[in-house]
């Protein structure tokens, strides 16, 4: 197994992943970050993140089946997820707290909103 990292930030969006990365290692994280929403599980099974913060609107496998895959394996099942989206219905937000979705951030927030939403967790 490699080094686990505090935050592990799952979007399609590389400017995002980007934004993201500097935001939080300014705040002392450790950051990864993938656009694979496939390997998405294997990732977080690899690094061991304290934190996902995970995109629902993703190619492939949207961010609703991968905090399903998360919450199906043991290792995985209580690490917190902060959900980072456009979705903005309240539908959705109930779709992703049923899943086992401990945030629900809608894009765009505040940086010190993302900071302080993953200091909740760590």
């Amino acid at each position: 197994m490699s080094d686990s990292v505090d935050i592990l930030v799952i979007d399609d969006n590389d400017v995002l992943l980007e934004y993201m990365t500097d935001l939080l290692s300014q705040k002392g994280f450790t950051v990864k970050t993938t656009t694979d929403s496939m390997a998405a599980v294997d990732t977080m099974l690899k690094t061991n993140p304290k934190v996902v913060i995970l995109d629902i609107m993703m190619p492939q496998l949207d961010g609703y089946s991968i905090l399903r895959r998360m919450r199906d394996q043991k290792s995985l099942a209580n690490v917190p997820v902060i959900i980072y989206t456009g979705k903005s219905f309240p539908i959705d937000e109930k779709k992703a707290r049923n899943l086992g979705a401990n945030s629900y951030l809608v894009k765009p927030v505040k940086g010190s909103v993302i900071v302080e939403e993953v200091k909740k967790y760590i």
